[in-house]
């Protein structure tokens, strides 16, 4: 029943209020004045509400009560579901994985409805993410402490050339101790014979029996299961390193434990210190080119320097080598996992798409994951690394070239020849056959 009809059965019946008549007339009028009025009232009403909102600036003075403001690009229904579930969480707390993991997929959801993309099964009543990492590409991921690997920034600013006794700093600021990753490589002009790699701070020792001329390399790693790898060349030298720990410097060359299987060096949480040098052992090549018995941790390389410079920029006598030039080039690395971090990993390959191709696809999906990103910054807790990352979809087929470059010394080259000082002149009775020449 309309406004006008409601008026018309409140009068008396002694009023004549059929169609047509002039009290029907007049009412009509007014209730088509009240008649917008009340859809006035209605619109007011519902853009009081995120769900029922007619236009766009409704929606963003909504978000704008709540500090998230609708971007230029993001289609309603898309903000409509973010702005809805953003709130919904923060009411809820929104620093704990439960409530982040619907939010994520409560704008996902949006997406497949206003971009017309889906990424992940968005149907299942459990947990979307999984935890720990993912066993496949297609499967969404959530990782607490998120892995990150680390290299010293000073080691890399000089391309890693190292001279003998050369020592390290490694700030490593993980959550628990991590195994050391190594890349040692020959340079020009120099010979590596029997590099050892000392952790100064847990005395852990590594050495490898062995040369490493220009051009090779020598890899020391750690597979899936924990054990020390080493590789010259893509070649397995595991029999040629040797392990231990217990060292101290300057005693012999005997770790307390040496290690019946090779482990890997650990890196302590805080700063390690590592120490570098080619030792002389006995049956392996090293005449000038190592160092005689175990050195000293103080011993370096000489440098000259005025007495009155403060701080003194020499070297004593007494404990310093002549200086020799850098004799490898030495890639740190390691993998560390970072306190206070979590991180939702979203396959990137698109499962669905049902918009025009003339829509670019690449855009969304570069404008989608910021919005992720943004949202998780807007509720992660205070100090928490919180990330949202796109896992890219892609297929991984094992193979590994080698490049090797030419030998760094050339030898001359020689014809073989053999010359007769008597076939210089042919005499007869007395020269050879072959070879001669008449007189």
């Amino acid at each position: 029943m309309n406004r006008r009809d409601a008026m018309l059965e409140r009068l008396p019946p002694i009023y004549q209020i059929a169609s047509g008549s002039r009290l029907h007339q007049l009412l009509a009028l007014f209730a088509n004045h009240l008649a917008a009025w009340d859809q006035d009232l209605q619109r007011v009403q519902r853009a009081r509400w995120i769900e029922t909102a007619f236009d766009r600036e409704d929606l963003a003075k909504l978000g704008a009560l709540f500090e998230i403001p609708i971007l230029p690009w993001e289609p309603e229904h898309l903000y409509r579901a973010r702005l809805t579930a953003t709130v919904a969480a923060r009411l809820r707390g929104a620093v704990t994985r439960d409530v982040l993991e619907l939010v994520i997929v409560s704008i996902l959801s949006g997406a497949l409805e206003a971009l017309g993309v889906k990424y992940m099964d968005l149907s299942g009543a459990g947990a979307a993410f999984r935890t720990g990492a993912a066993d496949h590409q297609r499967e969404p991921a959530f990782i607490e402490f998120a892995p990150v690997i680390r290299r010293d920034p000073n080691l890399a600013a000089r391309q890693g050339l190292c001279q003998p006794l050369a020592k390290i700093e490694l700030i490593h600021r993980g959550l628990h101790p991590s195994p050391l990753h190594a890349a040692i490589r020959g340079v020009q002009g120099g010979r590596t014979l029997s590099p050892v790699l000392i952790n100064l701070t847990n005395g852990q020792v590594l050495v490898f029996f062995g040369d490493l001329p220009c051009g090779h390399e020598l890899r020391i790693g750690v597979n899936r299961a924990g054990e020390l790898t080493a590789s010259l060349n893509g070649r397995d030298v595991r029999q040629q390193v040797y392990t231990g720990t217990g060292f101290k410097p300057g005693a012999p060359f005997s770790p307390a434990m040496p290690d019946s299987t090779p482990q890997p060096l650990q890196l302590e949480r805080g700063a390690n210190q590592l120490w570098l040098f080619p030792l002389a052992l006995y049956g392996q090549k090293s005449l000038d080119s190592a160092v005689f018995g175990m050195p000293e941790t103080g011993l370096e390389q000489g440098r000259f320097g005025a007495k009155a410079e403060s701080p003194p920029a020499g070297t004593f006598f007494d404990w310093s080598l002549f200086e020799q030039p850098p004799f490898v080039s030495l890639d740190l690395w390691w993998v560390e996992a970072q306190p206070a971090s979590f991180r939702f990993e979203v396959p990137a390959g698109v499962v669905t798409r049902n918009l025009p191709a003339a829509q670019d696809a690449h855009q969304d999906h570069l404008r989608l994951f910021s919005l992720l990103q943004q949202t998780v910054d807007l509720m992660r807790p205070a100090g928490v690394d919180g990330r949202v990352v796109p896992r890219p979809l892609r297929e991984v087929q094992p193979q590994q070239d080698h490049g090797r470059p030419l030998p760094p010394v050339v030898g001359r080259e020689s014809m073989g020849m053999e010359s007769r000082l008597k076939a210089l002149t042919a005499l007869f009775d007395t020269s050879a056959t072959e070879g001669s020449r008449f007189g």
